[in-house]
This record gives C-alpha cells, sequence and structure tokens, in this order.
C-alpha cells in the first residue's frame, strides 16, 4: 500500500575527485544534513558518488562515516565514474560490511529493490560499462503495480532523432513508457526537468555549488496517495 513519502534525489557527488568537484566531502555532509532537515524517508545518489575507482580509503571511510549518520535506506546506483565492474570501488572491503540502511544496485541488467513498509519499489541498471549499448532504461519491470515505483537512471538525455552515438542514452520514450511514478536521474552537474508526458524526470544535478549559485542544491521529491508527486528544488547549506 502507497503511504505518503518524501525522497532527497542527488548525483554526481564525485567524492575523491581534487579537481572538478573539489568541495565534493563538504557537499556530501550539506547533503546527509539535509537529510534531517528535510525529514526525507530515503535517499537516492543516482551515479558517480565517487570520482573514479582509485579513491582512497580515507575517502571510502568518510564515505561510510556519513551513511552512517542517519538510519533512512541510501540507495546508489553507480554510473560511469564508479562503474559496477570486476575493480568497482564497491568490490573493496569497505563495503563487504557496509551499514545495513545502505543499498547499492548490482545487476547491469536492472533490479527492483522493495520496501514493503513503504509500499515503494526502486529500480535500476548498475553500469557495468559506459557504451552506447547500454541503455539505462530499457526492460524496467515492477513486481507490485500498487507500489509508488520510481527507476533510477544514470546516462545521457537525447532525442532519438538527434542519432549523436553517445554512450549511455535515455530516449524520451524511455521514460513515457516506463510506467513510473518518478524517475531520478544522474549524469549531469546541472539541474534539468526532461519529464515526458505525465511522468516526472529530473536530473538533481551535483550538490555542489555551480558558478550560477548562492548554494549547492538537491531535488525533494514529495509523494502522496491523495495529491500524487510533486518536487521542488531543496539549498544546501553554504
Amino acid at each position: 500500500m502507497k503511504k505518503p513519502l518524501k525522497i532527497l534525489h542527488t548525483s554526481d557527488t564525485h567524492l575523491g575527485d581534487p579537481y572538478g568537484h573539489s568541495s565534493s566531502e563538504k557537499s556530501f555532509k550539506n547533503v546527509l544534513d539535509a537529510v534531517d532537515s528535510t525529514q526525507a524517508n530515503f535517499l537516492l545518489i543516482v551515479g558517480d558518488v565517487f570520482d573514479n575507482e582509485r579513491v582512497s580509503d580515507e575517502c571510502l571511510q568518510f564515505f561510510i562515516s556519513q551513511v552512517s549518520r542517519t538510519n533512512i535506506p541510501i540507495i546508489i546506483l553507480p554510473g560511469n565514474h564508479d562503474l559496477m565492474h570486476s575493480k568497482s570501488v564497491y568490490k573493496r572491503s569497505v563495503f563487504s560490511d557496509s551499514p545495513k540502511n545502505l543499498y547499492i544496485f548490482k545487476n547491469p541488467e536492472g533490479e527492483e529493490i522493495q520496501f514493503t513498509a513503504y509500499g515503494i519499489s526502486f529500480w535500476g541498471k548498475a553500469m557495468q560499462e559506459h557504451s552506447p549499448e547500454f541503455q539505462p532504461m530499457t526492460n524496467i519491470s515492477f513486481k507490485n503495480t500498487d507500489y509508488w515505483k520510481v527507476a533510477l537512471a544514470h546516462g545521457q538525455f537525447e532525442d532519438e532523432k538527434i542519432n549523436s552515438g553517445r554512450s549511455s542514452l535515455i530516449f524520451p520514450n524511455h521514460i513515457a513508457e516506463s510506467g513510473c511514478d518518478y524517475v531520478a536521474l544522474g549524469h549531469w552537474d546541472s539541474f534539468t526537468n526532461v519529464s515526458q508526458k505525465n511522468i516526472p524526470a529530473y536530473y538533481s544535478g551535483c550538490p555542489t555549488k555551480l558558478s550560477n549559485q548562492k548554494t549547492g542544491m538537491v531535488s525533494i521529491i514529495t509523494m502522496d496517495p491523495s495529491d500524487g508527486v510533486s518536487h521542488t528544488r531543496f539549498a544546501l547549506k553554504s
């Protein structure tokens, strides 16, 4: 049974990047602070949690320490910087005994993570290779259609007519025909609305402050059985 829920959606935190996302650790702390201040029920991090598979053990311990600050489920979808392959950062020893509230998509064919108590299901494909053959939103399937249905996808949104040949493409019909209540996207640093028909779909953007912002931002998704799904942006601490 669907229950009223609030989801905090972010992506592209790029922990361990000293250059393009040099304030990533501070931004990630701000995201966890926002979990408390917004009273979110779930935190979604849609790809590129880490900048690369060679990040230090200290970086991984920092991540685990932040995840441990909250009891709410934190759901991670690997992206093109933190691929789920044989040398994946997620296969390092620190993740063998990770916090019980941490959930990581691991199946490249797609899998579902259900939370019966909340009446919600999350679906995502763990990226093994960032290639034109990989399409993050094909073959979506949910076992219980009475639950809230949320897809996570890390990739490049574009119209099929463009035919760019880029990797990990997400096409408008993938969203429009997904049957989801919300599509949480990652891969772009900037916030972007790519909703299709009646299905809300957003790139949350990275939580690090961009040049045109006063603070970093995240997305807040409110799901209500009576009022439906709504999206707002939430300003993090400066």
